[in-house]
């Protein structure tokens, strides 16, 4: 399932998990766990990491479409 899909089928929990795939790039604050670790706790490592990939490629994409 893409990023995009997601946001479409389940747009609450795509927020979720958008906000905590951007807490990739921040430092680590208290003592929650790394974003990723949190992702793949819920979601399983596979379909965790599929995400993050699909999301840092959309990122991506859309910082070559402003350039």
């Amino acid at each position: 399932m893409s990023a995009a899909t997601l946001t479409k089928v389940a747009p609450a929990a795509s927020s979720r998990l958008l906000a905590d795939v951007r807490a990739l790039d921040r430092p680590a604050s208290g003592k929650r766990a790394p974003a990723l670790t949190r992702l793949e706790a819920a979601l399983g490592r596979e379909f965790a990491d599929r995400l993050v990939a699909a999301l840092s490629e959309e990122r991506a994409d859309r910082g070559n479409a402003r350039n």
